[in-house]
C-alpha cells in the first residue's frame, strides 16, 4: 500500500473511531441501539449495508432506514434540505486480477482492496424523493417469529441448553451455549439478544468460521476483539429481526470507559471486528455455508434467509 493510500485508510479508520468515541462520551452504546425499522439500506440498491456502515448509520437518530447520495436525491427529482449535514460510509475498491498480475510482473505489492469514504444522506433529510414502503419483515409483530426462523436457519447450531440462574455463555471446549430460561429475562427481546451474542461467539468455533484460529496479540486483546464481534453480529442480527436490544442496565460508567480505552489504544479494531462480525451475522442468517476443511474458506448458501428478507 501506497504512502497516500495507508494515510486515507487512516483518516478513515480515525473518523469512524472518532464518530463511536463521541457516542460512548454521551453515554450512548451506539449498537445497542433499537433498529425498529431494520439495518440501514440503500435507497438506490435496496441492499442492506454491511460491517461497519451499520454502525455509522445506526447512531443517527433519523426515522427512514433508507440512505441516499447527493447526486440520488438530484436524480430521483428530489433535492437535500439546505444545512443537513452528510454521513460517512465506507465502501471498498477492490483491485482487478489485471492490476494484481501486473503488479507480480513489477515485483510489487499491492493491496487486494483499498477503503474509500462516500458521503450519504437520510432520506428524512431529502425533500422530493418518495419513502419506500416498509419491508413486511421489518414490522415489530413479526420480530420474534423472524428471530425464531434465525436460530433454524442457522448451519450446524451448537447445543443450547437452559438452566435457572445461568448466565448466558458459550463453552467453545463442549460447543454449547447456556442460557438462563425465557422467563427469566425482562422479554423476548432481551433473551434474543443475549442468545444471539453467545451465537455469534459460537460462529468461531472450527466447525464453522474458525475464527479462533485467526486471533492475535495478548489474552486480553483476544478477549476484548471476540466480545466486540459478539457484540456488534448480535446488534446486526437485532436490527434485522428487528429485535429490541435495549439493556439500559450496562449502560453504566465502567462498561462505557472500558470500551472507550480499547478503542483510543486499537482504533483497526473496529474494521476488523465489524467484519468478522458480518460474517457471524451472515453465517447465522443462512447465507454462508460451513468451513471448508481443504481451503478453510466459507461459500455463499441460498439459505431461508433469503426468502424473509
Amino acid at each position: 500500500m501506497g504512502l497516500n493510500q495507508r494515510s486515507i485508510s487512516m483518516n478513515i479508520v480515525q473518523t469512524i473511531t472518532d464518530r463511536i468515541l463521541s457516542n460512548l462520551e454521551a453515554g450512548q452504546i451506539p449498537w445497542r441501539k433499537t433498529w425498529q425499522g431494520g439495518l440501514p439500506a440503500s435507497l438506490a440498491t435496496g441492499r442492506e449495508y454491511r460491517g461497519i456502515n451499520i454502525l455509522m448509520l445506526g447512531t443517527q437518530d433519523y426515522t427512514s432506514r433508507y440512505w441516499l447520495t447527493f447526486r440520488e436525491a438530484l436524480r430521483l427529482g428530489g433535492h437535500v434540505r439546505k444545512g443537513e449535514k452528510a454521513t460517512p460510509i465506507v465502501f471498498w475498491k477492490w483491485a482487478t486480477p489485471e492490476e494484481l498480475e501486473r503488479a507480480r510482473a513489477q515485483d510489487r505489492i499491492i493491496p487486494r482492496c483499498v477503503p474509500f469514504t462516500s458521503q450519504v444522506f437520510n432520506i428524512d433529510q431529502v425533500d422530493g424523493v418518495e419513502r419506500p414502503e416498509t419491508d413486511v419483515h421489518h414490522q415489530p409483530h413479526r420480530r420474534l417469529e423472524v428471530a425464531d426462523l434465525l436460530l433454524e436457519v442457522m448451519p450446524a447450531k451448537p447445543e443450547i441448553t437452559h438452566a435457572l440462574s445461568s448466565n448466558p455463555a458459550y463453552a467453545p471446549g463442549s460447543d454449547r451455549v447456556r442460557m438462563p430460561h425465557l422467563s427469566q429475562f425482562k422479554s423476548a427481546d432481551a433473551y434474543f439478544a443475549a442468545l444471539f451474542h453467545e451465537l455469534v461467539h459460537a460462529t468461531g468455533h472450527p466447525c464453522r468460521l474458525n475464527r479462533f484460529a485467526a486471533e492475535e496479540g495478548s489474552a486480553l486483546e483476544r478477549y476484548s476483539f471476540e466480545e466486540l464481534v459478539a457484540e456488534f453480529g448480535a446488534a446486526f442480527l437485532c436490527g434485522f429481526s428487528g429485535i429490541q436490544n435495549r439493556q439500559l442496565d450496562e449502560l453504566h460508567t465502567s462498561y462505557i470507559a472500558g470500551w472507550s480505552e480499547v478503542f483510543r489504544k486499537e482504533p483497526s479494531i473496529l474494521l476488523k471486528a465489524a467484519s468478522a462480525a458480518q460474517r457471524a451475522s451472515d453465517f447465522i442468517r443462512g447465507k454462508l455455508t460451513l468451513v471448508s476443511q481443504d481451503t478453510d474458506a466459507v461459500s455463499p448458501s441460498s439459505g431461508i434467509v433469503q426468502a424473509v428478507a
